[in-house]
């Protein structure tokens, strides 16, 4: 009876560890803003692109496996700017206390900036650019 409860002993040990998280906070700045620029937003066709994380991208949790996995879509399909519409497929192994991604796939449409250009006030004091529609 002694070795069943020094072996259930000896597992609870094993089990009861903990793992700490901790996070940064960053204080936010104020600013003016000077000048206004724009741009137009050229976007191109559907793609699909799947991954398998490795290790340093699974320790920073499902976001940043969803981060790399949109990095990784743009820089195989033209070195896009960002990805309209993302939507994601996360496959994952489940284990007995935990459970382990193992392939993220992201669809979506890879867009491009072009033509950045100031906007000048006269812009800024248009109604129909700020929403309002003519009586």
């Amino acid at each position: 009876m002694k070795k069943y409860m020094l072996i259930v002993a000896v597992a609870l040990m094993g089990v009861s560890c903990t793992t700490t998280t901790k996070t940064a906070r960053t204080e936010s700045i104020p600013y003016s803003m000077y000048n206004a620029n724009v741009a137009d937003l050229e976007v191109g066709d559907r793609i699909s692109y799947t991954m398998t994380p490795n290790k340093d991208i699974l320790r920073g949790g499902d976001a940043n496996c969803k981060k790399a996995a949109i990095q990784e879509a743009l820089m195989q399909n033209g070195n896009a700017d960002l990805l309209v519409e993302p939507q994601f497929i996360i496959s994952k192994r489940k284990g007995l206390f935990s459970s382990k991604i193992t392939s993220v796939t992201v669809t979506g449409r890879p867009a491009k900036y072009k033509n950045f250009r100031s906007l000048n006030d006269s812009v800024w004091s248009d109604p129909v650019f700020r929403g309002v529609k003519n009586k």
